[in-house]
């Protein structure tokens, strides 16, 4: 069978130290002479990945596509032209942002163009500029900078997932209209309500007319799952935890860092 787009997850799938390695870029360059459509689908806002599709070779083109915020924002590459996005509700985005004051936890509230970090942690602050991306370290808890802005998502950060699952049970519980899940080992991503990679693959997918059974997603954290479940064939690279691997058509041999979306694009694409 011949599939027609490959979606891919970045940080620890697709990339290693924030960049797309040599043996990833001539897999991809391989897939897309053959037709197939290389598509990234993040968690990363449009403004982190720019560099990263230089390497994959979709920068700044007419048809070709990338999805941010976990669904919430999709984009055609030239000039970063928004054909959908989809964010939080200011009032919702207050009510959140306001549990997050008394949480042990780093805060980050991503716009369509910034990061803003509240309670900030050294290591992120160190991790965002790695990423590239545009931040702000705010040194007052307070809202009403946001207002008035298109929020994309909200990010709790801890690296104890444990206290994390704690904090999204109880938050559950008390903001039905919300996306939860969690991405790095670090974070409670929180879209709105519908919004994760299952329904970017699905509307873009859609405006492209492609059959989701034509599409291939590669991802290794609880974030990917919703695209993982629907694209024709999911995948998942080798560290990704048990449960994820359980309810993946394809569990890769390699980790990230030894080429799982290379396995991939070969087992396949080229085959």
């Amino acid at each position: 069978m011949m599939y027609k787009i490959l979606f891919s997850d970045l940080d620890e799938t697709l990339l290693v130290n924030h960049h797309v390695p040599s043996f990833n870029q001539e897999a991809i360059r391989k897939a897309r002479q053959k037709g197939v459509r290389f598509v990234v689908a993040t968690g990363r806002s449009y403004n982190m990945i720019q560099e990263i599709l230089q390497e994959v070779g979709t920068y700044n083109q007419e048809g070709e596509y990338a999805i941010c915020f976990n669904g919430g924002l999709i984009i055609e590459n030239k000039n970063n032209r928004i054909l959908h996005f989809k964010g939080l509700e200011e009032q919702l985005a207050k009510a959140l942002f306001e549990r997050g004051r008394f949480l042990d936890v780093c805060v980050l509230v991503f716009t369509l163009d910034c990061c803003y970090i509240y309670h900030p942690d050294e290591n992120e602050i160190e991790r965002k500029k790695a990423q590239k991306a545009p931040f702000q370290v705010m040194d007052k808890y307070d809202f009403d900078v946001l207002k008035g802005q298109k929020i994309a998502k909200i990010l709790f950060m801890k690296r104890d997932m444990d206290y994390l699952r704690d904090v999204k049970n109880i938050l559950e519980k008390d903001f039905s209209n919300v996306s939860f899940s969690f991405s790095s080992n670090r974070y409670i991503e929180m879209n709105a309500k519908g919004i994760d990679k299952g329904y970017g693959i699905s509307w873009l997918c859609d405006y492209l007319k492609i059959d989701l059974k034509d599409a291939i997603a590669i991802g290794d954290n609880y974030n990917d799952v919703p695209m993982i479940k629907k694209a024709g064939v999911g995948c998942c690279v080798q560290s990704s935890f048990d449960d994820i691997k359980s309810l993946s058509d394809y569990v890769c041999e390699k980790d990230y860092f030894e080429g799982s979306v290379k396995e991939v694009i070969e087992k396949f694409i080229e085959d």
